[in-house]
């Protein structure tokens, strides 16, 4: 990646954070990038292509991230659960860095889904962890596939809700949620 590039894809990150999607305009990044506004177009189509791309390159760094961190953990509910409270911890940590509100974060969940389309590897990654879990004796046999689409539903509609709470407090409510998901899952 080019310098230019990353310039703008981290000036694009900043404003995006801070003031959302609607609000960010492709002058302002350019400005704080230190290019022309037309330097942008060589690398990105249009301010949805940078979102896209930044986005991409933001879940791309937070899977590699916690990859990591779920090495530590042997049993497949333990990863479950902490491959969601890695993300949840990770999001709440980048709204207090970016002071952002919770209406972006809610505009950035929106624009996102619409943008990036619906992200099977999340629903992929929960049910290769059902799986693990029956395998481990942890969970009973069933609909995996159906059950990891219905846990990757709720996190997403709990997801602005965690991540405008103080870590502590997200981590309890994902906890007895997963408690919950759990009790009906489990042999």
């Amino acid at each position: 990646m080019e310098d230019k590039e990353k310039r703008i894809l981290e000036s694009a990150q900043k404003f995006f954070f801070r003031y959302g999607f609607k609000k960010t305009s492709l002058d302002e990044i350019a400005e704080d990038a230190g290019v022309a506004k037309g330097t942008i177009y060589n690398y990105f189509k249009n301010k949805e292509d940078l979102f896209i791309c930044n986005a991409e390159s933001k879940q791309l760094e937070i899977k590699q991230a916690m990859e990591k961190e779920l090495v530590q953990f042997k049993k497949a509910d333990e990863k479950l659960i902490h491959s969601t409270l890695f993300i949840i911890l990770h999001h709440i940590k980048l709204i207090k860095e970016y002071a952002m509100s919770k209406a972006v974060l809610e505009e950035l969940v929106f624009v996102g889904m619409n943008l990036l389309g619906k992200a099977p590897e999340h629903t992929e990654r929960i049910m290769a962890f059902l799986q693990e879990g029956v395998a481990q004796g942890i969970f009973k046999t069933g609909d995996h596939e159906k059950n990891a689409a219905l846990i990757n539903q709720t996190m997403k509609l709990f997801f602005v809700h965690w991540a405008s709470m103080d870590s502590q407090a997200a981590e309890t409510e994902i906890r007895d949620l997963f408690e919950l998901i759990f009790n009906g899952l489990k042999c």
